[in-house]
């Protein structure tokens, strides 16, 4: 009986020194991955991520500035045109110079999305891609910008006609032009909310 559990014991010590070797031989094959070499850039691809971050900071700041004049000129109309006119000559006084500050601003709000439009820096080995796209065509940065210039071309006919239409309503009276000139400060600021929407990812992304 003794001796059986002699051999029993020295079978059980014998298998775990067996075991142990293996055991951490598995623990020690174990190797951590290797570190993938950081990837080399080209002096082209360098160029292009310098050009980028040129042409990131230039629009963030173009955007900046479009954003004050609107601002600016959307202050201006809350706070209410000429509330100091007593007579129709300083109401026909004031508001010419209103007209002249928010055609400004105006002006100053349509260069600023047109400076927005230059196209971005090409990647390298990349020509450019003008092909339709899924849902229409795709224009180049020249036709983009030649677009603008109408729709703001068509837009200014458009004022003229419809403020001259307004002049119209007084038949002739004094209160003819201030009249005239205050339907031009409405529309000016009517459609610097719509550039502000048509062309709004220019303007906000």
């Amino acid at each position: 009986m003794l001796i059986g559990n002699l051999r029993r014991l020295a079978l059980l010590l014998f298998g775990i020194l067996i075991l142990l070797p293996l055991s951490f031989g598995q623990q020690g094959s174990t190797q951590p991955e290797p570190i993938k070499p950081a990837k080399v850039l080209t002096p082209e691809q360098k160029e292009y991520q310098q050009q980028w971050r040129g042409y990131m900071a230039k629009r963030q700041g173009l955007q900046a500035q479009a954003n004050q004049v609107f601002e600016s000129e959307m202050s201006r109309e809350k706070a209410g045109d000429c509330p100091e006119a007593q007579t129709t000559y300083d109401s026909n006084i004031c508001y010419g110079n209103q007209v002249k500050i928010t055609d400004q601003n105006l002006k100053s709000y349509e260069g600023l999305i047109q400076d927005l439009m230059a196209p971005m820096p090409q990647m390298p080995g990349k020509s450019a891609d003008n092909r339709p796209g899924p849902a229409g065509p795709s224009f180049t940065p020249e036709q983009v910008l030649e677009e603008f210039d109408h729709v703001e071309e068509v837009w200014r006919q458009y004022r003229e006609t419809a403020c001259t239409a307004a002049y119209h309503q007084f038949n002739g009276g004094t209160g003819g032009p201030s009249f005239q000139m205050e339907c031009q400060l409405n529309l000016a600021r009517d459609h610097m909310r719509e550039l502000d929407t048509v062309y709004g990812h220019d303007l906000h992304l």
